[in-house]
């Protein structure tokens, strides 16, 4: 009997000993999991406070501490990490996993994406109306993932800096008008040339009059000092903005369902706040660079409207240019009534 106690008892030792090896392993394992790791490339600066900072605190950051530890977004810089022009490609090859870029930099990968600016509906409605899942589509088939929109603001975003007093329509024919593919057909459409720009070159082509104006953020063109080398901003504003943040889409499959959930939640939630956020800052802006010596032109109704036709029509125009077959009317067709 002495004997078969014995026996028990070792049995029963090696089996917690088996027990103990098996839980202590796994624990092990799930101690030296690493945490997911997004890495994030903003096309402005770190230190702009509108474009970048305000992302960073409402989404970034938010997804960081949500996430406990299962997830980490790392930004690792902004332009001087990655060209903006060269961040769709980058994203895509999955040399970053995500950024802020402006559609414009990447619509050959997403024929259409740019014309997303013209969406007569806010972010958070085309979460709801179907718009999103179109959009993400879209992304799809160039092997991204369209999270969202990287700063949902009113369709009254861009300005045009110009160095000549506009008082009628004539007055735009034969300008050189300068920036990037965004907004070519509105300058087509007003009669003035065009010259495409990267954003680092907006400074000294107006200082040197290569171009006579240009279209950008009013928080782009005050980093980049626009208001220095610049008469007057056309008060009228015009699109959305055109920034989104796309994801490598094999990297985002490789996210477990919570987590892409957890991304999910924390933009829906970042553009909704956004908007507000981004008008007020827009009346501070202009009062800044009002108060540096720029005029604010205001144009008579009738004017108005035909300045604003020209930035939409003329965008429209430009994409059937550029993308024809049925990409852009069936785009129309959904973000406009």
């Amino acid at each position: 009997m002495k004997m078969r106690r014995d026996l028990v008892a070792t049995a029963i030792g090696s089996f917690a000993v088996i027990l103990f090896i098996t839980f202590t392993a796994a624990s092990g394992f799930a101690q030296s999991a690493k945490a997911i790791t997004l890495n994030f490339v903003s096309f402005v600066p770190l230190a702009n406070k509108v474009e970048y900072q305000f992302l960073k605190d409402e989404f970034l950051d938010k997804v960081n501490e949500r996430a406990k530890g299962e997830l980490m977004i790392k930004t690792r810089g902004g332009p001087e990490v990655i060209a903006p022009f060269d961040l769709g490609v980058a994203v895509q090859k999955g040399t970053i996993d995500m950024a802020t870029i402006p559609t414009a930099f990447f619509e050959s990968m997403v024929p259409g994406a740019d014309s997303t600016k013209l969406s007569i509906y806010t972010a958070w409605e085309e979460r709801e109306n179907g718009i999103y899942e179109y959009i993400r589509d879209m992304y799809a088939k160039a092997g991204l993932y369209y999270l969202g929109r990287g700063e949902a603001t009113k369709p009254e975003y861009f300005n045009m800096f110009i160095n000549k007093r506009i008082q009628k329509p004539k007055d735009f024919v034969g300008l050189k008008l300068g920036g990037s593919t965004a907004f070519h057909g509105q300058y087509k459409r007003l009669g003035a040339s065009v010259t495409t720009l990267a954003i680092p070159e907006y400074h000294s082509a107006m200082e040197r009059r290569v171009v006579d104006g240009l279209v950008s953020s009013i928080y782009v063109g005050l980093v980049y000092g626009l208001h220095e080398v610049t008469k007057c901003i056309i008060g009228h504003g015009f699109y959305r903005c055109t920034v989104a943040v796309p994801v490598n889409l094999k990297t985002w499959n490789r996210i477990p369902k919570h987590l892409q959930d957890l991304l999910t939640q924390c933009f829906a939630e970042f553009e909704k706040k956004y908007q507000p956020y981004e008008a007020e800052q827009k009346k501070l802006a202009l009062k800044r660079a009002e108060a540096a010596g720029v005029e604010i032109l205001w144009f008579p109704p009738d004017m108005a409207k035909w300045y604003m036709e020209c930035a939409n029509e003329g965008s429209w125009d430009y994409a059937r240019e550029r993308f024809p077959g049925d990409v852009i009317p069936k785009l129309r067709e959904r973000i406009t009534k």
